[in-house]
């Protein structure tokens, strides 16, 4: 599996979190990269602290998740620094 860079973009219409499959709304940051496997390509597009989450549980610098299988974590009760 080959993955692009991520980015950090600004909303301008509605998207969908590939993690928790709430909306990313616009105005909201969030995190987009595109990954490539078998030569099928993905988009994929992130509340910033969704991505956090993942980076914290494994924290070994590469992670897996399950398509709009996750949950999306509170920001206000998480007092986590920004990670990207």
């Amino acid at each position: 599996m080959y993955c692009t860079p991520s980015e950090m973009r600004t909303a301008k219409k509605v998207h969908q979190c590939t993690n928790c499959g709430e909306e990313i709304v616009i105005g909201e940051k969030y995190v987009r990269w595109m990954s490539v496997d078998d030569g099928k390509g993905f988009v994929n597009k992130m509340h910033k602290e969704c991505i956090n989450s993942l980076i914290d549980e494994n924290g070994a610098g590469f992670w897996e998740y399950s398509p709009f299988g996750g949950e999306r974590p509170n920001v206000e009760l998480s007092g986590r620094e920004e990670k990207l």
